[in-house]
C-alpha cells in the first residue's frame, strides 16, 4: 500500500566516509560471517524514534533490488508494525528478489544465495527456536542476522507459493496458526524443507519458458549462485531458443559466471563457447552506459584483444542489474 508518511531515503558515499547513523552499519561495509564468508552491508532501515535520530532508507549501493528491499522495512515501520525479525527480512528478500525491466520491477523471489546457504545449514532444533524469536529490537551478531534472513526467506517464500492470493499479512497469520498446532519449528522445518528440495530448482525453472520476457529475465539473474551444471544447462537451453536481447544477455552472464564456480566439463564448455560469447559479442542494450560495458567486457575476456584496457570484473559492475542478487 502507499506510504501514510514521506519516507527519506540517503544514499551514502563510501568515498566521503561518511558515518552511519545509530542502528546501522558503515555504507558498503565488508562484514567476515562464521561458517558463510564475507557478506557487504549493501543499506539498512531506521525507524528513528529517539530525539535528533534520523531515520529512513540508507543505502551503500544504488540497487533496485536493495531499494526494494529497504522500502518493504519502511513500510512496515510505516504501519507501525513489529514483526519477527524473520518474517519481515524474509518479506523483504522474497520481494527485493528481481530484476529491473524495461522501467519496471519484476518480482522473482528464488533467492539462490540463501538457498545455496540454507542447504549447507545444520543447525540444532534450539538455535532455530532462537533464530525464530528474534526481533529487530534485539542484540544479535553478524551471523544470527544473515542466518535470520535466510530461514525467513525460504519460509515466506514457500507460503507464498502455497498461497500466491494472500497478503502479506496473510502469511504470517497462516504460519503463526499452524505454528500454534505443530510447534514454532516443527512448521519451520516443514516449509523450509520444501523450499530446499532439490525439485524446487527445476520446477521453478520452468519460468524461464514465460511468455513474459521480464519474467525470463528475472528468473536467470542470479541462477549462478546455485553453483549447478543442471541448472546451466537449463540456462543454454533457454539461451537457444531466447530471442530478447537483455533476456540474452542476462542468461549469458549467469551461465559464464556459473562456469567460474563449478566444473563444466568439455561437452557442456563447449555449448558455453558457442553460445554465450556470441551473445556478448553480438548483443545491442538500449542502456548505453551497460552496452559499453557489455562491450569492455567482450574485449576483455579475449585474451589476445591488447586493445582491452578494462578488467572482467569493472564491467561486471555496470552489468549487475543483469547478475547481482
Amino acid at each position: 500500500g502507499a506510504f501514510a508518511r514521506p519516507v527519506r531515503v540517503h544514499v551514502l558515499d563510501p568515498q566521503t566516509k561518511q558515518e552511519a547513523p545509530p542502528g546501522g552499519p558503515a555504507a558498503g561495509e565488508l562484514q567476515v560471517v562464521p561458517d558463510i564468508g564475507p557478506a557487504r552491508v549493501r543499506a539498512y532501515h531506521v525507524r528513528g524514534g529517539a530525539l535528533f535520530q534520523p531515520s529512513g532508507v540508507f543505502l551503500g549501493t544504488c540497487d533496485v533490488g536493495t531499494v526494494v528491499h529497504e522500502l518493504v522495512h519502511a513500510r512496515i515501520a510505516d504501519l507501525g508494525r513489529r514483526l519477527p525479525l524473520w518474517f519481515e527480512e524474509g518479506l523483504a528478500s522474497l520481494w527485493g528478489d528481481g530484476m529491473e525491466f524495461e522501467g519496471r520491477w519484476v518480482v522473482d523471489g528464488l533467492a539462490c544465495w540463501p538457498m545455496r546457504e540454507l542447504r549447507d545449514l545444520k543447525c540444532s532444533d534450539a538455535e532455530l527456536e532462537r533464530w525464530l524469536g528474534l526481533q529487530a529490537s534485539d542484540e544479535y551478531d553478524s551471523r544470527d542476522n544473515l542466518v535470520a534472513h535466510f530461514l525467513g526467506w525460504a519460509i515466506v517464500f514457500d507460503l507464498a507459493r502455497e498461497f500466491p492470493d494472500d497478503t502479506w499479512e496473510e502469511w504470517l497469520a497462516r504460519f503463526e496458526r499452524e505454528a500454534a498446532q505443530s510447534g514454532k519449528v516443527v512448521v519451520a522445518r516443514k516449509r523450509m524443507g520444501r523450499t530446499l528440495e532439490r525439485s524446487t530448482d527445476r520446477v521453478w525453472l520452468d519460468h524461464l519458458g514465460s511468455t513474459e520476457p521480464g519474467v525470463r529475465a528475472a528468473v536467470a539473474k542470479g541462477l549462478w549462485k546455485l553453483r549447478s551444471p543442471e541448472v546451466v544447462d537449463r540456462m543454454l537451453s533457454a539461451l537457444e531458443r531466447e530471442t530478447h536481447p537483455e533476456v540474452r544477455v542476462a542468461l549469458a552472464l549467469n551461465i559464464l559466471l556459473s562456469s567460474g564456480e563449478t566444473r563444466m566439463g568439455r561437452t557442456r564448455w563447449g555449448r558455453i563457447s558457442n553460445l554465450a560469447f556470441p551473445t556478448l559479442r553480438e548483443a545491442k542494450l538500449p542502456d548505453a552506459r551497460e552496452q559499453k560495458a557489455l562491450e569492455d567486457m567482450y574485449q576483455s575476456m579475449r585474451r589476445w584483444d591488447s586493445r582491452s584496457s578494462r578488467s572482467t570484473q569493472s564491467a561486471l559492475e555496470d552489468l549487475a542489474r543483469f547478475w547481482e542478487e
